[in-house]
């Protein structure tokens, strides 16, 4: 589990991994988002059995951004490119179609959660950080712009993949933005994820896209009710396993604790793929994904 934070009776909080997909985290900004992702990669760093990928839509290069810190425990990571961001989501698609074609054969089963994540076979998160950056929808008629808006369609297909596929191969897609309306995050990604957690929202219809319509029946749990600076770092999320919400404070993470966990740790980064490599046959070192995950000519 995804221990988050404790809630206002002091109890812990967490988000079910296990067979789960993914989590959406939304929030205005300054108010806890990558401060929570950022201590995500930080808990489960000393952990061989989890692998990180960054994209971060703030800035050009994760490294100039809140991931520089824990940046030695990523195996790969883009900024706001569009064609970077890409890049690696093909390269996370393909890690699902191999691990896919070859988890019986590995694993002895189809559903890594029967053995659980392993070294060899780790759970692997997909931040990815400002969403609606890379599934924009680019307007116009000239060639750099179609060119655009072929890559955020297939950003939106491929991240749709991985949350809908990733599942039981181990990989967990975290898409974050600040209202997670469907130009942000578009539906077919985010009502496929498993979780949802929203700090500080201006209006109840952003509440309402990022945690459902069912936070309408919660009127003390929506985020409108935690703007201000006494609210940083609290958010609202659905409770595990009972009816309503409950409404969370994560801890703040200094960016200098979270850079000796990454120093410590970073020697424990592993590209999955190369580990599934190693596990199976030689076809699988290939870099490049099946023509069909190409993109769109413009």
């Amino acid at each position: 589990m995804w221990p988050v934070g404790r809630d206002e009776y002091g109890a812990p909080v967490h988000v079910e991994l296990k067979n789960k997909s993914g989590a959406v985290v939304a929030g205005g900004v300054g108010g806890g988002k990558s401060n929570l992702l950022t201590a995500l990669v930080s808990y489960f760093g000393p952990s061989p059995a989890v692998q990180f990928a960054v994209i971060d839509g703030k800035v050009s290069d994760a490294a100039h951004g809140d991931y520089a810190d824990v940046l030695p425990r990523v195996f790969a990571h883009a900024g706001h490119d569009l064609r970077e961001a890409n890049a690696l989501l093909r390269r996370l698609v393909k890690l699902l179609h191999d691990r896919a074609t070859m988890a019986r054969q590995v694993l002895g089963t189809s559903n890594m959660w029967n053995v659980g994540p392993s070294e060899q076979w780790p759970l692997v998160f997909a931040v990815i950080d400002e969403s609606h950056t890379f599934f924009h929808d680019h307007k116009g008629s000239d060639k750099e712009t179609r060119a655009l808006a072929a890559l955020a369609a297939e950003n939106i297909r491929l991240t749709g993949l991985l949350v809908k596929g990733g599942r039981s191969v181990g990989i967990y897609t975290v898409p974050a933005t600040q209202k997670a309306t469907g130009d942000a995050i578009p539906t077919s990604i985010r009502d496929v994820c498993s979780a949802a957690l929203s700090f500080y929202q201006r209006t109840t219809e952003a509440s309402v896209a990022a945690l459902g319509d069912d936070i309408r029946n919660w009127p003390d749990m929506d985020p409108i009710n935690l703007q201000g600076s006494q609210y940083v770092g609290v958010a609202s999320m659905a409770a595990e396993g009972r009816p309503g919400f409950v409404r969370v404070r994560t801890p703040y993470l200094e960016p200098a604790h979270a850079a000796a966990v990454a120093k410590l740790t970073a020697h424990l980064t592993q590209d999955p793929t190369e580990l599934l490599a190693n596990l199976t046959s030689p076809s699988l070192r290939k870099d490049e994904p099946p023509e069909d995950d190409a993109p769109a000519a413009a």
